[in-house]
């Protein structure tokens, strides 16, 4: 219970300062000093903002629905938080702006220090996007780390970050809790085909130009989608921190929460404390370029250069071929309309090595499946599809693996019958994730707007990335969107910052190429690399390299060296057979904690956009 207490429940008897008291008490000492000609002019206008500023946060006994799930365990750790745990409603400007045009309501929820007398502030964390809640998610790393080990050098350390800060997580505007967006319309989406070998066609162009106006114009019918931006959310923070009554944002912030981070830096810099910056997006570009340019190559190379050669050297294991060349060609060679499905799948499997064999049992499957239809009598029935489907053999030698490839198979052919055989138009709209991710990509960079330079971008982008490219076909809400509707900040303010970057070699996300040159541009910034690695979110990473450093980052000791190279964990197959172990483990209940940052990691991964 020694490691409880220090970590993340709430000691019996043990009290917790509010903040309100010291909010209101603020407000009267800047009431007074205003009075005694201490603060503005007499003559100045007065602040619209000041009400914002000056607002008594009320810090309340959070739901335990407030994160979306309930669960005993989750009841359990609830209740045992006691105190610590709050959560309260902060009221902000829906334009910061115009603040007379009315309010957004952000959703935070704050675990106070366990350690008072030892408290250096609050932490900040944001799981990217952008269109993430961020209470679910900072809630279950939080978790995670009330797992330490006190006896482990690493435990020791997470047991201090609990210890020391206030740990904060925020639904963004336009998410979760807060004031929410959500796009929709009557019309009916039009089908696109991504695949390789149609895409390129004027009538699938067509189809994809209507949707992404449909789209655009869905959004745009919501008043509050022009304030659903970076730079809005930027300023939420600015505001939520002064609330705290903090003179610094100390900030985690992962995959677009890198972006987001960047831009809080760009409007206050003074007001950066620690910051980690984790899978990092280019935030000298565009979200067009940095994202959807780089994303296609960046899943082409980690097919190309990592997962196809581990499928050859463990042929036995996977039957896609003793040699890349034969792998390739399994995936290069199925009929058109499969491997539009597989790559897909093979896009979503894409964010880090468990699912290493998971994604190239997707080969497989697909392998399996395009076979079956081949032999199938035309027109395909999908039922009799599915019950030959019942009697393929995938893996003669491994029961297991045989079924677990099968299920696969068929979730395939449940996608093939519903997009090519049976399709069923759907309406317009996007849910909030989706919705909150267009209008941050739309209203803070510009896009192409015209369509013949947009498809011939598509085309230069086949050149490099065939098989992933044409994915990028539905994201086209932005090029109808009317422009983006904030100013990004430069990054002259950045260079000065001690900032932390982290970022895996095959990072297919936030592809590294993108992430260099961000990095390169900031001389005082310091970074954490991964080789051979495709995490995408790496801390925790449960290593003796990238924990200890970001760990002691945000407790005040920083890198001495500008780059810090680590050693990605091996994939499965090639873990060497007797792996050592940490002689003190750095959780109390490794299974229970590993499972927590799974989820988390998992709650990383972007929205994507229906096509």
């Amino acid at each position: 219970m020694r490691a409880i207490r220090a970590g993340f429940l709430w000691a019996a008897g043990q009290k917790h300062r509010q903040y309100t008291p010291r909010i209101a008490a603020s407000a009267a000492l800047a009431a007074a000093l205003a009075a005694c000609g201490g603060g503005s002019d007499s003559s100045s206008p007065p602040d619209p903002l000041q009400p914002y500023r000056e607002q008594a946060v009320q810090w309340t006994e959070c739901d335990p629905t407030i994160v979306g799930v309930r669960s005993a365990k989750l009841d359990e750790l609830w209740a045992l938080a006691g105190e610590r745990l709050r959560c309260a409603m902060v009221r902000a400007p829906l334009d910061w702006a115009h603040p007379e045009r009315g309010d957004v309501f952000i959703s935070v929820m704050r675990l106070a220090a366990a350690s008072p007398d030892k408290r250096r502030g609050a932490l900040l964390f944001n799981p990217g996007g952008p269109g993430i809640d961020g209470l679910k998610q900072t809630f279950t790393l939080l978790k995670a780390f009330a797992q330490s080990n006190p006896d482990s050098p690493q435990g020791a350390m997470q047991l201090r970050l609990l210890g020391e800060y206030d740990s904060v997580g925020l639904s963004p505007r336009g998410t979760g809790a807060s004031t929410r967006l959500q796009c929709a319309t009557n019309e009916l989406m039009r089908p696109i085909d991504t695949s390789a070998a149609h895409w390129d066609t004027p009538a699938n162009l067509a189809n994809a130009e209507y949707n992404g106006r449909k789209q655009a114009q869905a959004c745009l019918k919501n008043p509050i989608t022009p304030f659903i931006n970076t730079d809005a959310t930027a300023r939420d923070m600015d505001l939520l921190r002064s609330l705290l009554g903090e003179k610094k944002l100390n900030y985690v912030g992962y995959s677009y929460g890198t972006w987001l981070g960047a831009w809080y830096a760009g409007l206050f810099p003074e007001k950066v404390g620690r910051m980690v910056l984790d899978s990092a997006v280019d935030f000298s570009g565009t979200l067009e370029q940095g994202v959807f340019g780089g994303q296609p190559s960046a899943r082409q190379y980690l097919l190309d250069h990592l997962l196809v050669p581990y499928a050859a050297r463990h042929a036995d294991t996977f039957h896609l071929g003793a040699t890349t060349d034969e792998v390739l060609a399994l995936v290069t060679g199925l009929e058109p309309k499969v491997q539009q499905l597989l790559v897909a799948r093979l896009t979503n499997l894409g964010y880090g090595p468990d699912d290493a064999d998971q994604y190239l049992g997707t080969i497989s499957a697909a392998h399996g499946l395009n076979i079956l239809l081949k032999d199938t009598p035309q027109p395909i029935n999908p039922d009799t599809a599915a019950n030959a489907l019942k009697h393929y053999v995938f893996d003669p030698a491994n029961a297991e693996r045989d079924a677990n490839i099968r299920q696969q198979a068929q979730e395939l052919l449940y996608a093939y019958t519903n997009t090519w055989l049976r399709p069923q138009p759907g309406n317009v709209e996007l849910d909030t994730s989706q919705s909150v991710l267009t209008a941050i990509h739309c209203n803070d960079t510009p896009a192409i707007t015209d369509p013949t330079a947009w498809a011939g971008w598509i085309r230069s982008l086949a050149q490099r990335a065939p098989l992933f490219a044409p994915g990028n076909i539905p994201f086209h809400a932005c090029a109808f969107w009317g422009g983006p509707k904030v100013q990004k900040p430069g990054l002259e303010p950045l260079k000065p910052l001690e900032l932390l970057f982290l970022q895996s070699q095959y990072d297919t996300a936030t592809h590294t190429p993108g992430a260099d040159h961000f990095f390169s541009q900031l001389p005082a910034a310091r970074r954490i690399y991964v080789q051979a690695s495709y995490k995408h979110g790496l801390y925790p990473y449960g290593d003796s390299c990238v924990d200890p450093a970001v760990t002691s980052y945000l407790l005040g000791e920083s890198p001495t060296q500008r780059e810090t190279v680590c050693q990605g964990h091996p994939l499965a197959l090639d873990m060497p057979p007797q792996r050592r172990a940490p002689a003190v483990p750095t959780y109390r209940n490794p299974q229970q904690a590993h499972k927590l940052i799974d989820e988390f990691k998992r709650g990383l991964l972007p929205s994507k956009l229906k096509p």
